[in-house]
């Protein structure tokens, strides 16, 4: 059975407003809309299309779009970029959103089954202490360079807890519904970190549980324009550490030392890359952070290798300091019996 269009919000309450935020995604943005106004419509639905001052040809996809569906697709095309890597504009969907829910989807993902909005409409509606919700979606590289695979695994909890989230982010970015109320308004600290949907997912599960449904309904593309993508394992890792910084404050209390430990973390997957990338002297400086952000705690070499992978990656760095130390030549007219070719001590 053909689905069924969406109800015309002008005439019929929202249930959903559907967030799309582009930016140069000509190729992606047809399928995009395409995949939303193919929803069965058990639930009314509103479309709103924010492009961030885009210099293709997507503004002029979106606007065909919004002439074949007026009333359900409505654009928003700011004269300049906002800037912030979209979170201003995506801030700004919010604000215009009509709908008891908001899902969010950027331009270059897009969802594969029609009954994707009713079956999370209806999971929330049977669940009110559950302020999120996302599904499992399939990663595709669109050049090829390695097989489509599904983003969680078949061990993905059907819960998944805040300290959790803190440590890394198990969703799809094409994926979530949100409640409302949950993300409306966004906290100031949502617009200095360096990316806009995990972040999203912190401030859900502060509000309510957020729970996972295993249907692949979406895809999420990596391609080379991606915000993504196009960044190195250490500038992702960066990236990461700002993130759990700026959760600082908002977290609850009790839930701090789980931010710290996995700041912590972190901080020792960016001395590991740095050491690979043979830069010594940035590894012993990240791990001084982590160490920082969590002390040393004897108690936890046997609870896991967290700790002693950061013991132990700190006393081999050590020794190779001392080590380039100790084998450095003396430059010359220093004191000793060796001249030049004197050896320091360690």
């Amino acid at each position: 059975m053909a689905p069924r269009p969406p109800a015309n919000p002008d005439s019929d309450p929202v249930r959903v407003s559907v967030l799309i935020t582009s930016y140069q995604h000509e190729r992606y943005i047809a399928r995009a809309l395409d995949g939303i106004l193919e929803q069965d419509a058990g639930v009314s639905f509103e479309v709103l299309v924010g492009d961030d001052a885009s210099t293709d040809g997507t503004r002029a996809i979106i606007a065909q779009y919004a002439e074949a569906h007026p009333g359900v697709v409505r654009p928003f095309l700011p004269e300049r970029n906002l800037g912030l890597d979209g979170k201003v504009i995506f801030s700004e969907l919010v604000r215009r959103a009509r709908g008891e829910y908001i899902a969010g989807i950027d331009g270059d993902d897009y969802w594969t089954s029609p009954v994707k909005l009713q079956r999370q409409v209806r999971y929330l509606d049977d669940h009110p202490e559950c302020s999120m919700c996302f599904h499992n979606v399939l990663w595709c590289h669109e050049d090829g360079s390695r097989p489509p695979v599904a983003y969680n695994g078949a061990d993905q909890a059907s819960e998944v807890q805040m300290y959790e989230l803190l440590a890394e982010n198990p969703v799809g970015s094409c994926s979530p519904v949100f409640r409302r109320e949950a993300i409306d308004p966004l906290p100031s600290w949502y617009f200095d970190q360096p990316w806009g949907d995990w972040p999203l997912y912190i401030i859900a599960a502060k509000h309510g549980q957020i729970h996972y449904l295993p249907d692949l309904m979406g895809v999420h593309l990596t391609h080379p324009g991606g915000m993504w993508s196009r960044l190195s394992r250490l500038e992702a890792l960066e990236g990461t550490t700002r993130c759990q910084e700026g959760m600082r404050g908002f977290v609850p209390p009790e839930l701090e030392a789980a931010r710290r430990q996995a700041l912590a973390e972190t901080w020792v997957k960016r001395a590991v890359e740095h050491a690979r990338l043979g830069d010594r002297a940035a590894a012993c400086r990240c791990l001084r952070e982590s160490f920082r952000s969590r002390a040393f705690d004897a108690r936890r070499l046997r609870r896991g290798r967290g700790e002693l992978r950061r013991s132990a990656l700190w006393l081999r760095l050590s020794l190779a300091t001392v080590l380039s130390r100790s084998h450095k030549p003396l430059r010359s007219g220093q004191p000793g019996n060796g001249g030049p070719e004197r050896r320091q001590r360690p």
